[in-house]
C-alpha cells in the first residue's frame, strides 16, 4: 500500500490526474469518504480465476485478492478528492503537492497512518472497500505554519457577552468550502485565521465546520449553549466579511477568544 500512495502521488505530481475522481469530500461530517469495486472472474466451469494469470484460485484466495484491488482503487479514488480539495483561496492541495516536496512527504504519511478501510461486499463475486480519512488531518499535511497569534484587541467594547461559538450564515455568498478558511471584517482585515488557532484543534475539529441549516448549526458539536448567530455581509476570495458590530461581540469577552482558538466556528453554507 506504501507503494501505491507513492506512485499515485508521483502521477498527480507530474500529470495532474488518476483514477476516476467520482467521490466527493463530505464537509459536514469532515471526512473524504471513498469506496472501491472489483469484481472477481470465473472461468466456464465456475472457478474463481486470477485475471493477470488465469491460473484457478480457491474462493478465500479471490476474494482476497479481490479485496486488495479494490483497497487500492478507493485509495486511488481518495487520492483524486484529496487532490482537488481548496485549502485556501489561492490553492488547492494538488499545486501543494507539486510545489512542495514536503508536502509530498506529509499527505503520504496522514494517508499512511490515519486513513481506514473497510470491507463493504454485498455480492458474492464482487469486493468493496470504503476508505476514510478525517479531513482535518489535512491540516498537518500542508506545511502551513500556525503562529498561534493573539486576536486582534478591540478597545471599544461596552457590554461583555459570552459566547459558546460563532455561526456564520454564508449563504447566497457562492462561498464553498476550504480546507482553511479565513473572516473578515468590514475593512478586509482578517480577524479569524489560521495565525490565531490551536494547531492541535484545527486537526481535530477543522478550522470551519460546515452545515446547510441553522437547525445543523445548533445541533453541532461545537456550537455549545449560545452561539452567536452572524450574517456574512460579502465574499471577498471566497472568505465572508460580517459586521464590525459581530466582531465587537465576538472580542468581548476572554472566553470567546478561547473558543475561536479552538476553532468553535461554523459556517452555514448553500448546498452543494
Amino acid at each position: 500500500m506504501k507503494k501505491i500512495i507513492l506512485i499515485i502521488l508521483f502521477i498527480i505530481l507530474n500529470s495532474g490526474s488518476y483514477g476516476k475522481n467520482d467521490v466527493a469530500v463530505d464537509w459536514l461530517n469532515g471526512k473524504i469518504i471513498s469506496i472501491g469495486d472489483s469484481s472477481m472472474s470465473i472461468d466456464e466451469n465456475g472457478n474463481p480465476i486470477d485475471i493477470e494469470t488465469n491460473s484457478v484460485l480457491s474462493i478465500s484466495e479471490a476474494r482476497n485478492i479481490s479485496y486488495e484491488r479494490s483497497r487500492e482503487k478507493a485509495l486511488i479514488n481518495a487520492i483524486n478528492i484529496i487532490n482537488t480539495i481548496q485549502v485556501d483561496n489561492e490553492k488547492k492541495i494538488a499545486d501543494l503537492i507539486k510545489i512542495d516536496p514536503v508536502v509530498r512527504r506529509n499527505i503520504y504519511e496522514v494517508i499512511e497512518k490515519n486513513s481506514t478501510y473497510k470491507d463493504v461486499t454485498s455480492n458474492y463475486l464482487i469486493s468493496s472497500c470504503k476508505f476514510e480519512l478525517n479531513t482535518g488531518y489535512l491540516a498537518e499535511a500542508v506545511n502551513y505554519s500556525f503562529p498561534k497569534d493573539n486576536f486582534p484587541i478591540q478597545d471599544n467594547i461596552e457590554i461583555s457577552t459570552l459566547y459558546s461559538s460563532i455561526i456564520i450564515d454564508v449563504r447566497g455568498l457562492n462561498i464553498k468550502p476550504m480546507l482553511i478558511p479565513s473572516v473578515l471584517n468590514e475593512s478586509g482585515l482578517e480577524v479569524y485565521n489560521k495565525n490565531f488557532i490551536n494547531p492541535a484543534d484545527a486537526v481535530k475539529y477543522n478550522v470551519v465546520s460546515y452545515v446547510y441549516t441553522e437547525k445543523d448549526a445548533i445541533k453541532h458539536k461545537k456550537a455549545g449553549k449560545n452561539p452567536l448567530f452572524c450574517i456574512a455581509l460579502k465574499n471577498i476570495n471566497g472568505n465572508p466579511v460580517i459586521s464590525d458590530s459581530d466582531i465587537k461581540k465576538i472580542f468581548s469577552h476572554k472566553k470567546n477568544i478561547e473558543y475561536l482558538q479552538k476553532c468553535r466556528v461554523i459556517f452555514i453554507i448553500d448546498r452543494l
